[in-house]
């Protein structure tokens, strides 16, 4: 059947199912005989949200069916296409303010690539690092952080990105990536313009919007797949408008070398998710405060398991997310009609007057996943020499009262005041940073002013701190 004739029945479908009375109820009835799956289930049914799941947390209602998967991928590129590259804008009260030229990188970045190449993730400097890559939701895909209007929240900013944006340099985006490439100017993977995670600009960067921890094996999956199938000849930007999955056709019917080497490139991966469990899910399942706290570490150790046993040469940052955190300290300040009207729809479980009522639950069982990811990677089956987990929690007590003279800064949220506006993720960039030069027990656990503290290696502490060399 054409696939214009399958996207035709099932927008008929969905009109069915909300005009004629009985339709749901007897979708909903059905569903319990019938739990839908990531790679099984009836797409109607799935739409209304109503079944029962097999992994219990709704990951995505468009993900049932590859004819709505195709028909969600090409709304969101004609979107993308029709309001343009907003990550390109250069002014704005939310967008850091820009190191004049003669102002010298902060860091002195001679003498940190080491030679030879160490065999010890314990012994990594700066500019070891060959690959960056990043795993996570809408605040790692930095959606909406050049954002002046609530239409363009759709669009993902990810050159911006806090862990994974390479767009311009440390000096217009203060981002891991630009301050890395000062010691490794040789630094791939990172995302360099607006894209969504199927276009090539995004590179290593498989974050996606709406993910929950039940996505993060599936996501750490594609992530391997994507990083082995890159290849060295051909040059990304000249094919930004290319999907990667034409491209990865194309790599099967070719020979081609690889762009990582994959056991001998040092590569850093940084993981925060778990917003959105506690922000637009958790409200919606079943019984879910009883179990998804321990669902959340069941999903998190089978993908540090995975990565663990197919990324060799690999250091990972866990990092918590914000977004709870960040919520609740706007509520102490008048946030714009924009946020009062966006806020309910993006972030249901704490602002809908449906579930509000159970918000402070909902950051208790957020504030124990936090502690889960911190035991968790304490774990000593993921510290090796080839590879090791470090829990970076400057997230951690993230707040918009950061500034030194404790008034609240909105200028770091995007106008939805959930996302980060591309300020937000220099500051993210400049609390990773640091947190990766600090040693356990000893890490920054909130937002700081940009540039307060610019940490810095140095000869008597050249390595980024894990928890063997702390």
């Amino acid at each position: 059947m054409p696939q214009t004739q399958l996207t035709l029945m099932l927008i008929v479908g969905v009109v069915a199912m909300v005009l004629v009375p009985g339709t749901i109820e007897a979708t909903f009835a059905s569903s319990q005989r019938n739990p839908i799956g990531r790679e099984r289930g009836n797409v109607l049914k799935n739409i209304t949200g109503t079944q029962e799941y097999e992994n219990h947390i709704v990951t995505s209602q468009l993900d049932a069916s590859e004819p709505v998967r195709m028909m969600y991928r090409g709304i969101r590129e004609v979107y993308n296409r029709l309001l343009g590259p907003t990550g390109m804008r250069d002014e704005g009260v939310s967008l850091q303010a820009r190191v004049p030229p003669h102002v010298p990188f902060p860091c002195d970045v001679r003498g940190y690539r080491s030679s030879p190449v160490p065999r010890s993730v314990h012994q990594l400097r700066p500019g070891d690092f060959d690959v960056v890559a990043a795993l996570g939701d809408s605040l790692t895909s930095a959606t909406g952080a050049n954002s002046r209007q609530f239409w363009e929240l759709l669009i993902d900013n990810r050159g911006l990105s806090w862990c994974i944006g390479g767009q311009g340099n440390w000096r217009t985006h203060l981002t891991l990536p630009n301050i890395l490439k000062e010691f490794n100017p040789r630094l791939f993977g990172y995302s360099f313009a607006d894209s969504y995670n199927v276009h090539l600009p995004s590179q290593f960067n498989v974050a996606e919007i709406i993910a929950t921890t039940s996505d993060m094996p599936y996501n750490a999956a594609s992530l391997v797949e994507r990083m082995k199938s890159d290849p060295r000849n051909g040059h990304l930007k000249a094919n930004a408008a290319l999907h990667l999955d034409l491209v990865l056709r194309f790599l099967q019917r070719n020979d081609f070398i690889c762009r990582v080497n994959w056991k001998n490139h040092w590569k850093l991966l940084t993981i925060m998710i778990g917003g959105n469990d506690f922000c637009s899910d958790v409200c919606f399942q079943t019984n879910a405060t009883e179990w998804i706290n321990r669902d959340q570490e069941k999903y998190l150790l089978t993908t540090l398991h995975y990565l663990k046993k197919t990324m060799p040469r690999t250091l990972v940052n866990l990092v918590p997310s914000p977004l709870i955190n960040l919520s609740f300290s706007i509520d102490k300040v008048q946030a714009p009609l924009t946020c009062q009207f966006v806020r309910p729809i993006e972030c249901s479980c704490l602002y809908g007057p449906k579930y509000s009522a159970r918000r402070n639950l909902y950051r208790q069982l957020e504030r124990r996943f936090v502690q889960i990811m911190e035991r968790v990677s304490h774990r000593p089956e993921f510290h090796s020499d080839e590879f090791t987990v470090v829990y970076q929690p400057f997230y951690r007590d993230a707040s918009v009262f950061y500034r030194r003279d404790g008034k609240p800064d909105l200028s770091i949220m995007a106008i939805d005041c959930v996302h980060l506006s591309q300020k937000g993720h220099a500051v993210s960039a400049n609390g990773l940073w640091n947190n990766m030069l600090e040693p356990t027990r000893h890490k920054t656990t909130a937002l700081r002013e940009l540039f307060e503290e610019f940490r810095c290696p140095t000869p008597q502490n050249p390595y980024i701190k894990t928890y063997y060399n702390s």
